[in-house]
């Protein structure tokens, strides 16, 4: 099981509510949204340290004071609480964190138009032709392109990892191979607030996720 925290930034707009909001975040969160220029990236940084607050609120860890570092690979971790994985994206207005028992990782992404070459230069080959062939290439290469990404945060290799050192199958169950060897990382695949794909990977087996709106 695993949940996951999303909140469109538009809630923000409003200027008390995004000051009280603020003043919520630990002093590491806030500095980095002081350093941010535009409103829009300042927004979504509050974000983020938002939807990680809920999720650590509903593991009962709210009023704890926890210490967040990076292993060797650069993936954070709570240092109090290493059995709690946890991992946050955003993409255009909206941000999300996901939480697990299991090593995970989570991607978001706004479909928008893109050049699908860019699928033929980084992505696997059989990727690649799935997308060409699908009746909506667009659809599917953001499948593929947060499958792939959740992956590689789940490893902790992140961009470390080429895009097309593996391959993702996406069939009934989603799967990902390295040199045609099944890895044990189950996913899920999914489109929230009508044009954002979003894609969660976890070690092990399937993410079973609850997903929570702020």
């Amino acid at each position: 099981m695993s949940a996951t925290y999303l909140m469109q930034t538009e809630l923000l707009d409003d200027e008390s509510l995004f000051w009280d909001r603020y003043h919520t975040q630990p002093l590491a969160r806030q500095k980095k949204i002081d350093q941010l220029i535009f409103k829009k990236d300042k927004k979504l940084s509050l974000a983020a340290g938002l939807v990680f607050q809920a999720g650590l609120a509903d593991y009962g860890l709210g009023k704890q004071q926890i210490t967040i570092s990076c292993h060797e690979d650069g993936k954070p971790y709570i240092c109090e609480y290493p059995e709690l994985f946890f991992s946050i994206s955003h993409s255009e207005n909206l941000a999300i964190c996901s939480f697990s028992s299991r090593e995970i990782g989570v991607d978001v992404e706004k479909r928008v138009p893109i050049d699908l070459e860019i699928a033929r230069q980084f992505f696997y080959g059989a990727e690649y032709q799935d997308i060409i062939a699908s009746d909506y290439p667009l659809n599917t290469f953001f499948d593929y392109w947060v499958l792939k990404e959740s992956y590689m945060k789940a490893t902790g290799m992140g961009f470390k990892l080429s895009l097309d050192a593996f391959r993702i199958v996406l069939e009934d169950e989603i799967r990902v191979y390295v040199d045609d060897i099944l890895m044990p990382y189950g996913f899920y695949n999914t489109t929230v607030f009508e044009n954002y794909k979003l894609a969660i990977c976890t070690k092990g087996g399937l993410p079973e996720p609850e997903l929570h709106v702020l």
